[in-house]
């Protein structure tokens, strides 16, 4: 609606308004004259007939007078009070109206909420920088206020503009940056729906079903990860995907073929790459084609001459913390009765703030010990052991949301990464966010 039709309909609705409040004055105004001219209709008649009586003998020409002064003093108080009971109206319409005016006013603010409008229009000017925030991995470093400003323009641009798939994108990134991975793919989805060729949707929409670890969103990724390496099937990152994806799915045939393709060009000690061959021959061994003899030795169930053994028992080391999470007596009186213990790493070296590993628990008596190694990630190819050095954060929440609300507490501790190993760390809640 244009502004001119706005102010058509608002000038349209206070004459309604003032036409409503004028007319019962109206109509006893007319019915005040209707009545006055009924009356003196009605004394013309008697006095008619007081005439034709005299005439005709009935009474006297005293008794008519006096009957005639009776009528005229009854016309006369009558009149009067008529003119009494109808009397002006201007000041209480004048204040009705006024009073309607007001009112309506008052109502359409409070309907259309002209603060949230003006917050919208806020939020869309400063889209483009918390959607370079956002791009560049540091949605973990949003407020709480920035990520509502963000998904609250996003959305006002796609009221606009439905078929942007940068802006369907953006919010599904949001989205999966919060952990709200359904809202997510929901989001990627639109964009790869719009832009069907477009190859960095198809991988953000693989990585974020990724994330939840679904066998059905699982075997969706595996589906869109397959395609794309049909156009490229050079492309080590796509690989590595489809290895890491098809070891979650206990698939081997595909695991071999893409682990294969990149396991070579790993770094040497890699996390990934070594939980991806003892997958390999965990899958191989529940398959009856090999078992592991010892470190370096396998050998097939239904040739092999050597004694078999059951599978590696003890894996390599992860690399990790036991996090010990304790509270300071201040924080223990504030905290909600009911909410999360989030516990999280990020870089210490650069300014991503993507975690490279989260757990989130129940909130329950302190002290808490909680394990935080590569298992954790929330991307394969982002997690504790590509990291030298972290931040680690402990943090009360009363809505498991990751982005910062105040009145939450937290501690944190920088320490170094241990390849390999989990290290025994300790953190004091003791800081409230404001």
């Amino acid at each position: 609606m244009s502004w001119t039709e706005f102010y058509i309909v608002v000038s349209g609705l206070i004459t309604l308004v003032l036409m409503l409040l004028a007319f019962p004055w109206l109509r006893r105004k007319n019915h005040a004259k209707a009545d006055s001219l009924s009356n003196t209709q009605i004394v013309k008649q008697r006095l008619q007939e007081l005439e034709r009586e005299v005439r005709e003998g009935l009474i006297t020409e005293h008794d008519m007078r006096v009957a005639v002064d009776e009528l005229k003093v009854a016309l006369v108080d009558e009149s009067s009070f008529e003119s009494t009971r109808t009397g002006s109206a201007g000041m209480p319409l004048l204040v009705g109206g006024l009073v309607a005016v007001v009112a309506g006013v008052v109502v359409y603010a409070s309907v259309n909420q002209f603060s949230q409008v003006q917050r919208a229009s806020d939020a869309i000017a400063a889209l483009p920088e918390l959607s370079a925030k956002l791009a560049s991995g540091n949605g973990s470093d949003l407020e709480a206020q920035d990520v509502a400003n963000l998904a609250l323009a996003i959305r006002q641009r796609l009221r606009q503009t439905p078929e942007d798939d940068t802006a369907w994108l953006y919010l599904g990134r949001l989205m999966l940056s919060l952990g709200q991975e359904v809202q997510a793919i929901e989001a990627i989805d639109k964009a790869v729906a719009l832009k069907p060729g477009n190859t960095s949707h198809q991988i953000t929409l693989a990585q974020a079903l990724m994330t939840t670890g679904d066998v059905n969103n699982l075997n969706r990724a595996q589906g869109v990860l397959s395609r794309l390496l049909q156009n490229t099937p050079e492309n080590d990152n796509l690989a590595l995907m489809m290895a890491v994806v098809s070891a979650q799915l206990g698939d081997l045939e595909n695991l071999t073929r893409y682990y294969g393709q990149v396991k070579d060009k790993l770094p040497a000690g890699n996390d990934i790459g070594q939980r991806l061959a003892m997958r390999e021959q965990e899958l191989q061994a529940l398959e009856g084609q090999v078992v592991v003899q010892d470190s370096s030795t396998i050998s097939d169930l239904s040739g092999g001459q050597s004694s078999a053994k059951a599978p590696n028992s003890n894996p390599s080391a992860k690399t990790g913390f036991n996090i010990t999470v304790n509270i300071s007596d201040e924080a223990r009186s504030a905290l909600p009765q009911s909410g999360f213990l989030i516990v999280f790493a990020q870089d210490a070296n650069s300014e991503n703030r993507m975690p490279a590993a989260v757990v989130k628990i129940p909130l329950q008596d302190f002290p808490v010990t909680i394990a935080l190694d590569t298992d954790n990630a929330m991307l394969p190819q982002y997690t504790l052991d590509s990291l030298s050095k972290v931040t680690l954060t402990a943090r009360v929440s009363a809505d498991g949301d990751v982005t910062v609300s105040p009145g939450e507490w937290e501690g944190s501790q920088v320490i170094d990464v241990a390849p390999q190993n989990m290290k025994d760390i300790n953190v004091t809640i003791e800081k409230e966010l404001l």
